[in-house]
């Protein structure tokens, strides 16, 4: 039981972490590797990283989904004197990560359609 409760908390908020940490990765890779891509006359490399970051993202919000829809079976008894905060915690988690992943892999389609010696 202790450790379906503790999987049942701890994805609600993975989410809300993968989702900004993966763009923060993905943000300062692009300027990073700028200068890489332009001596090598590639930008094949920024795309695939923006991919996979985004795929984590995407995890992370499926895995805050998980812990929504946890919340509603029987097995699991939560105590209603604080509300549902880990609703709201696995909601945003949800959205963040969505959103998240849709501007990373955004990103990833600025860096297929840019030069990247443009500066």
């Amino acid at each position: 039981m202790t450790t379906r409760w503790t999987l049942l908390h701890g994805t609600s908020w993975a989410g809300l972490a993968a989702g900004p940490l993966c763009w923060a990765l993905s943000t300062q890779l692009n300027y990073s590797l700028v200068h890489w891509a332009c001596q090598r006359g590639s930008n094949l490399l920024l795309p695939a990283i923006a991919a996979a970051l985004a795929l984590i993202s995407l995890a992370g919000a499926l895995s805050s989904w998980t812990a929504w829809r946890r919340h509603d079976e029987t097995e699991v008894h939560l105590p209603e004197q604080d509300g549902h905060p880990r609703y709201l915690l696995a909601g945003v988690g949800v959205g963040a990560g969505i959103l998240f992943c849709l501007v990373i892999a955004l990103q990833g389609a600025a860096a297929l359609m840019l030069d990247p010696c443009l500066r």
